[in-house]
């Protein structure tokens, strides 16, 4: 079955869904969703693994209180409670008896991704801010659907990108888009992670079905593409992918791509590549990120530990130049802004608008892969995305 839009490239423009710059300030007064004084009063759905590091952090935050938690598994539940006894929060199996509390003033949302949507357009309109991980929702139409509801809402929503809050990213993104690196034509990027080999204790089964994670490419990809719009400063135009299911089988039921690689079209005749796998070998660079961006003046390497670096062109060139890391927890900052964002009545950095535009490019790159053929942004919008390879 085909999934249909009635948007086309120039109204999602129009809408403003390509927003990299900077956060805008909404024209919206603190009464109207902000709070001005007291503790800020948040609840948690979904207490697995992310949503207790989201706890963990949201308790390092002056200011606030965890009031509710939320979960289908009572020992997940327990846990959360335990590392929140300060806070005395009350706790839920149903999310929505959460949601109906009256003295909420925000919402995370921390459980597989095809539940991010109802629960995300749920948690908006009982009034509340949110704060959702990504990806914001697995289908073109759900995007639209929380982006139309995010516009109409009393709160604001920021979606768990959390890279956009790392500090040296920051700094070389500024840099790149005031041009001193001039037109970036170019970039090369992989994410790799690491697999034990058959028997491996995967854990997170939902992580390995297409149905509830959306495919590594949409669930975890999102964050390295979010990144290469970052620097070319829009989305892809077209992409080229090939990928599948060639090494990891397991547990029962996983149907995720393993590994793949694409080819990203931007406007200006611009590129990038990106590859992943699932199975490089345990203890080699887990989780390893590479995004190597080359441009008419020089070329940047983007690190997430330690220093990026900028080198120059020509042989008179500078020095290379290296970007300060200042060490931040960006995870924790992220988490810090949203707080923020709700006192002071302001858009996030990371908003429904950059979750969109993000899940959409994953979205592309799943669909150019699993129809094995090259697919333009049009294409996507017009016909949506498959919910399984085609095979043969």
């Amino acid at each position: 079955m085909k999934e249909t839009r009635q948007i086309n490239r120039r109204n999602f423009l129009q809408h403003g869904a390509i927003a990299f710059g900077a956060p805008a300030v909404l024209g919206l007064s603190s009464s109207v969703f902000g709070k001005e004084s007291g503790p800020l009063n948040f609840g948690v759905i979904g207490t697995g693994g992310r949503g207790t590091y989201l706890l963990e952090q949201a308790l390092k935050v002056p200011g606030v209180r965890a009031t509710a938690l939320c979960d289908i598994d009572q020992e997940a539940l327990e846990k959360a409670r335990e590392i929140a006894k300060n806070h005395k929060p009350e706790t839920y199996t149903y999310y929505k008896k959460l949601l109906e509390r009256k003295d909420l003033d925000a919402v995370f949302i921390a459980t597989p991704p095809y539940l991010h949507k109802s629960m995300t357009v749920d948690t908006l309109d009982a009034g509340l801010n949110c704060y959702t991980e990504k990806p914001m929702a697995l289908t073109v139409n759900d995007l639209e659907a929380v982006v139309k509801t995010c516009r109409e809402a009393r709160g604001i929503l920021q979606v768990g990108q959390q890279l956009r809050y790392h500090p040296s990213l920051r700094e070389a993104m500024r840099r790149i888009q005031n041009g001193e690196l001039g037109k970036i034509g170019f970039i090369r990027s992989q994410r790799y992670a690491d697999w034990d080999g058959p028997g491996s204790r995967l854990g997170m089964r939902w992580l390995w079905t297409i149905e509830e994670s959306g495919d590594q490419i949409v669930e975890q990809s999102v964050h390295e593409l979010d990144v290469l719009n970052w620097v070319m400063n829009d989305h892809p135009v077209r992409i080229a992918g090939l990928g599948g299911q060639n090494m990891i089988f397991e547990p029962e039921g996983c149907n995720i791509c393993d590994h793949y690689g694409l080819t990203l079209e931007y406007p200006g005749d611009r590129r990038a590549v990106f590859s992943m796998i699932k199975y490089a070998p345990y203890g080699y660079n887990m989780g390893d990120r590479i995004i190597d961006a080359y441009g008419e003046k020089g070329s940047i390497d983007l690190q997430l530990k330690g220093p990026s670096t900028i080198v120059w062109r020509g042989k008179e060139a500078p020095k290379p130049e290296e970007i300060e890391d200042k060490k931040v927890d960006y995870a924790l900052a992220c988490i810090k802004d949203f707080f923020d964002c709700i006192r002071d009545s302001r858009k996030p950095y990371a908003d429904a608008e950059i979750g969109q535009i993000t899940a959409l490019t994953a979205l592309l790159g799943r669909k150019a892969i699993y129809e094995r053929r090259v697919v333009t942004w049009e294409d996507l919008l017009k016909e949506g995305a498959p919910l399984r390879p085609i095979r043969g």
